[in-house]
């Protein structure tokens, strides 16, 4: 019984152009090697990936949520990814892949090992 429900919805979603696979989040470990207003790019030896990022891209690095609160302390919303993240920087990126805008779009940076000295 649980079978047949199962591929009832699935077929449903087929038919209906739902791509439930594409919302699939994946990973990218590898070194920051550059960062824009909106793009990270990290290189895993020979591969390189250029990440979008936003305001809703989450970074976990150490000293980040201080950070966050002295910002909105000084009435900004608070920090950019481009206030954590540096040049040289390990990171592991969560991304997901959107075929329509042939863009990978950032969830959640997170810096593995930080290369600077603050």
């Amino acid at each position: 019984m649980k079978r047949s429900v199962f591929w009832a919805v699935a077929t449903a979603l087929v038919l209906s152009g739902v791509s439930v696979w594409a919302q699939a989040t994946e990973s990218f470990v590898g070194n920051v090697k550059a960062m824009t207003g909106s793009s990270v790019t990290v290189e895993r030896g020979a591969l390189t990936g250029v990440f979008a990022v936003d305001a809703k891209t989450h970074v976990g690095v150490r000293g980040a949520t201080a950070k966050t609160q002295e910002a909105q302390k000084a009435g900004k919303p608070g920090i950019t990814v481009a206030d954590v993240l540096h040049v040289g920087d390990q990171v592991r990126v969560r991304y997901m892949y959107n075929e329509k805008s042939n863009k990978m779009t950032v969830s959640d940076i997170t810096v593995l090992e930080s290369l600077t000295k603050k």
